[in-house]
């Protein structure tokens, strides 16, 4: 009894089989997190009134208790799914899951906050943990397939991305280190590689705060020559992820033209169908019906 509502509490938190339950529980959970997402947001405006912040407190407190149910459920169904299956092990392994760890860093801010209070800890850090709650944006990835597709793209391209970041170390260090032999003399801003380095951050990828400048005609010359290798070094990494994404789409249209049945084996099941009713009027007999269908199936 217990192994059937730990597999039905499996398939509703997950949604698997798209009963009601499941949708209830997935849109609940959904608009939950993106009111909480909210409230993170304008928790941080300080012109609200105070009504205003006890409704947000209360909000915060329902949410905790919901999310916190949810995650304790998940821990202890997860067990229903093979991968998960022994009651110790399997557990621990769901812990580190992606999906686990975001629940749990969507709850534990919020215990740090209430339980805790701003005289034991500093303000500051307080405020920073309470940020953290934002990350429960996160939880959406459970119930859209947008932050799956991210996912495999990033995974499938994941050594063409190393190389552009590798190459992009490389170009900013010699960027910066050229940069220093021939401003150094003549700005405080390139007194050394890593405030260099800067400058080269922001050139090479086309931002230009305008804070850091070249003095010098070479050093002007030097850095229009950066700015423009900058256009290259942006494009690379979307270039990757755009075919990445392109490469991904056309897999999934491949696996859905897989999964639906064609023109043919649809007209072929039709004709069965048909052979049937005559076999079962009568019309002909077991053998006759068996020869059309193994035709049939040669065909298709």
């Amino acid at each position: 009894m217990l192994d059937k509502i730990k597999v039905r509490l499996n398939d509703v938190l997950n949604n698997e089989s798209g009963d009601a339950a499941g949708w209830t529980v997935t849109l609940f959970i959904v608009g939950l997190i993106v009111v909480n997402v909210g409230v993170a947001i304008l928790e941080t405006v300080e012109e609200f009134p105070p009504e205003y912040k006890t409704a947000f407190y209360w909000i915060e407190v329902v949410s905790l208790a919901v999310f916190t149910v949810e995650y304790g459920l998940r821990l202890w169904t997860c067990t229903a799914d093979e991968e998960f299956h022994d009651p110790v092990k399997g557990r621990l392994l769901y812990l580190i899951t992606p999906f686990a760890l975001v629940d749990f860093v969507a709850i534990f801010p919020t215990y740090i906050t209430l339980f805790a209070g701003a005289a034991a800890i500093d303000l500051l850090f307080l405020r920073s943990i309470r940020l953290l709650r934002v990350f429960r944006i996160f939880k959406l990835g459970r119930y859209n397939d947008a932050f799956k597709t991210i996912e495999k793209v990033l995974y499938a391209k994941k050594g063409e991305l190393f190389v552009v970041a590798f190459i992009g170390m490389i170009v900013i260090i010699v960027s910066a280190s050229l940069m220093y032999v021939v401003e150094s003399h003549t700005s405080s801003a390139f007194d050394s590689i890593p405030d260099s380095m800067w400058w080269a951050v922001e050139t090479l990828t086309t931002v230009g705060y305008g804070d850091v400048l070249p003095a010098t005609f070479v050093g002007k010359i030097l850095g229009s020559v950066i700015a423009i290798t900058g256009i290259a070094f942006i494009a690379l990494p979307a270039g990757i992820l755009g075919a990445g994404f392109i490469e991904e789409f056309q897999r999934q249209r491949n696996e859905k033209q897989k999964t639906m049945p064609t023109t043919a084996s649809i007209n072929v099941a039709a004709e069965i169908r048909e052979f049937v009713s005559l076999r079962d009027d009568g019309h002909i007999t077991e053998d006759e019906f068996n020869g059309q269908k193994a035709r049939l199936l040669k065909k298709s």
